[in-house]
């Protein structure tokens, strides 16, 4: 796959983002963390594209700094949902352990030129649990189509890229001990799983219901 070609695809990130955008004012609030996150994606393939393609230099300082504010922001956006809401300091007390973890791997060990191992399946993984334990939650207390409610959709959506990405991060790893085909065949295969995603974030966008408005009558 060529590089045009997988930023082509990259690029289907744009279609949530236009259904974000058309459905602004509908859309609730609380979903603000994750179109803020799509959009900051949207700009670190761009630069990525630009730095490869146009430089010739690698692309892991932006992808590093992107992780961070990835991992930020859908931790906002599960507070949102009710994660830890109660219990405020513990989650802010997970958020400065995640961004010290990134510190010493990028910072203390200068690692931000490489990918940072250690974060990155950190916070992979805590996305998917968030994940599993929402699913769960709205299959005990939603007698509603989980199919039409966002928090479902943009949930699974999590669930397959953050598997695939532990999967890409271990070929990666696997690749560097002399088995390149295996890592590959699994990259070629991430461009396709990052536009099903970004088709699944799309629908949920259309399944966000608008705010309601409270009257005194």
């Amino acid at each position: 796959m060529t590089i045009i070609f997988a930023f082509l695809l990259s690029q289907s990130i744009l279609l949530p983002i236009i259904v974000g955008l058309i459905r602004l004012r509908r859309v609730d609030k609380g979903y603000q963390p994750f179109f803020i996150l799509l959009c900051i994606g949207f700009l670190t393939e761009v630069i990525s594209f630009i730095l490869i393609q146009g430089y010739g230099t690698p692309n892991t300082i932006p992808n590093n700094i992107y992780a961070l504010l990835e991992w930020t922001l859908i931790a906002c956006q599960f507070h949102n949902w009710g994660f830890l809401r109660q219990k405020k300091k513990w989650f802010y007390a997970l958020l400065v352990f995640a961004t010290l973890l990134w510190a010493t791997e990028n910072l203390v060990f200068r690692m931000i030129t490489h990918y940072s191992p250690y974060f990155l399946f950190f916070y992979f993984f805590v996305i998917v649990l968030l994940s599993i334990n929402k699913i769960n939650y709205m299959i005990t207390h939603d007698n509603r189509n989980l199919f039409r409610n966002p928090k479902f959709l943009i949930c699974i959506g999590f669930i397959i890229y953050f598997i695939y990405m532990i999967v890409y991060y271990w070929a990666f790893e696997v690749s560097l001990f002399g088995k390149p085909e295996i890592s590959s065949s699994i990259a070629f295969l991430m461009s396709y799983v990052n536009v099903l995603t970004n088709i699944i974030y799309a629908i949920a966008f259309l399944m966000i219901p608008a705010p309601q408005k409270f009257t005194l009558d």
